[in-house]
């Protein structure tokens, strides 16, 4: 209450003081318990006036806070907010997006020409298969600790790091061409497995840091583009480099030759990410960037300690780990499955692999673009989820028809719908836990993804060995079929989405009433409290 003669004001009891009715990037007198100051009022009326706008003020304030769990500081100014979108994110994007398929175009090489690795390096068929899943295990074992690194750290840290550990496990593997050199080839892809957990996850922060919400869903499918790219370019160059050979020395010329080139490759990214990489552009690309730079935000920690814990989520992450364990499982199989109804088939191999993976690029991009514009995250996912367990099942009945043609066909349908999945389930998930940070709602996904992907592996090997090959085939399918079941489960909130519409809109209110408050050039009136 504040008392001028004998007339009574009224503060609303909601109000802080500083926050509300002194906007204090104006040079208003120091404020104590016993004084209130307010900007540009020089008569009862206009007094009036600023308080309605300051109550709106305050309203807008606490949207902001409400759906960003940041606290807003009484001297930030919203009118003088700048918002761009720079044109040199693609490039930034771009370099990611090499890297990132560089790492997967490695997980894939040795699998897909398994007999041959096998007959090379005289090694077993599940030492081949752990090529491929010692990238599941070393996601699984440092991804809590790089998600820390990258928190403390900004992106281009995380970039150089992954990068050049990239280019050191490419090396190690081009001294690993003596045939009794396999463990050494195998400590080249650990190191290139390690690189991944740095490189992987660099599209889905760049989308918060330089582009605008509305592209945020495009650039999370871009960086399932990438790595479907690196895995299809595995399939498809890899049998095409290294061929079955009666020779063994034609295929250690062959080894060379592919080794030599991941190192050249991955010592280019190296050098660009380490010259141009930025990990932000000189101003946001959305006002809950330019408020998280330009203030000292606070972030609110929640009773429940991490809204990924939530039931919702916990649902996803199982089964979207279902559906990508069984994707990853297929693609470390698939020499071996495909070999079983054709042999001498490793090239028919390796191009029914860029089949699923350059039709799951399509996939992941056209399902980007669905989820930007129509925002049917829980719908699409139930629906993609229960489509991909038919094509699989197709798939199945392909092999036992012995029928290319119709393998190929279902090896496309599969690719689009099981790759589409993943881009709708990270995005799902971002909508789910929001306001969670990106990094460990991302890490949890993809820690159930690589333990399903392991346990798959091994077990579903286990079943075509011992009960043969259709029912191996077959349990791909009974497992998604499961999965949609789960996902099913899920009642979603787009908690994001609307998150972005209301920090837009209050901050659009709140500049708009600085400026009006701005503009009152008259003195200040000095109110002494009522202490009774």
């Amino acid at each position: 209450m504040v008392a001028m003669d004998n007339v009574l004001l009224f503060v609303p009891d909601g109000l802080d003081r500083k926050k509300s009715l002194s906007m204090s990037h104006l040079p208003v007198p120091a404020q104590d318990r016993n004084f209130l100051c307010v900007p540009g009022a020089s008569s009862l009326q206009e007094l009036q006036e600023i308080t309605d706008l300051s109550r709106k003020s305050y309203e807008s304030l606490r949207r902001i806070e409400s759906n960003t769990s940041i606290t807003v500081p009484e001297n930030f100014s919203f009118s003088t907010l700048a918002i761009q979108v720079y044109k040199m994110r693609w490039a930034v994007l771009l370099l990611s997006l090499a890297a990132v398929a560089l790492t997967y175009m490695q997980w894939i090489q040795y699998s897909i020409v398994a007999n041959i690795i096998m007959r090379y390096y005289r090694v077993s068929s599940l030492l081949v298969d752990w090529t491929s899943m010692v990238f599941m295990v070393t996601y699984t074992l440092l991804v809590i600790p790089v998600s820390f690194f990258m928190d403390i750290k900004r992106p281009r840290q995380a970039a150089v790091m992954g990068s050049v550990l990239l280019a050191l496990g490419s090396w190690i593997k081009v001294f690993s061409l003596d045939r009794e050199m396999f463990l050494v080839s195998f400590l080249g892809q650990t190191v290139v497995a390690i690189a991944q957990v740095f490189i992987v996850s660099l599209p889905n922060r760049l989308a918060t840091t330089w582009f605008s919400p509305e592209e945020a869903s495009k650039v999370c499918g871009l960086g399932v583009f990438g790595a479907q790219l690196g895995t299809s370019l595995g399939f498809f160059l890899t049998p095409w480099l290294v061929q079955n050979d009666d020779k063994i020395e034609n295929i250690h010329q062959d080894l060379e030759i592919m080794y030599i080139s991941d190192a050249g490759l991955s010592t280019m990214i190296s050098v660009f990410t380490v010259a141009v990489f930025q990990s932000q552009p000189e101003k946001p690309p959305s006002h809950i960037q330019a408020i998280q730079r330009s203030v000292r935000a606070t972030i609110r920690v929640s009773g429940n300690p991490s809204g990924a814990l939530q039931r919702d989520f916990v649902i996803l992450a199982i089964a979207y780990g279902m559906n990508v364990g069984v994707f990853n499982s297929m693609l470390t199989l698939l020499n071996q499955i495909v070999l079983n109804y054709f042999p001498d088939s490793e090239k028919d191999a390796g191009y029914i692999g860029v089949a699923i993976i350059v039709t799951g690029l399509v996939g992941s991009v056209v399902f980007g673009f669905v989820m930007d514009t129509w925002h049917e995250y829980r719908k699409t996912a139930v629906w993609v989820y229960g489509i991909t367990a038919l094509t699989v099942l197709v798939f199945s009945l392909s092999l036992e028809s012995k029928s290319k043609k119709l393998l190929y066909v279902a090896s496309i349908l599969m690719g689009f719908f099981m790759s589409g999945l993943q881009t709708i389930g990270y995005e799902l998930a971002a909508e789910l836990t929001y306001p969670e940070p990106d990094g460990p709602v991302a890490g949890i996904m993809n820690i159930s993804t690589h333990i399903f992907g392991i346990l798959f592996t091994i077990t579903i090997s286990r079943i075509h060995d011992t009960m043969g090959d259709l029912a191996g085939n077959m349990a791909f399918t009974v497992l998604l079929v499961i999965g949609a079941l789960i996902i099913a489960q899920i009642k979603s909130e787009l908690k994001r989405h609307s998150a972005y519409k209301e920090v837009a809109s209050a901050a659009a209110e709140l500049a708009q009433l600085e400026k009006q408050i701005v503009q009152e050039k008259a003195p200040f009136l000095i109110f002494k409290i009522d202490e009774h």
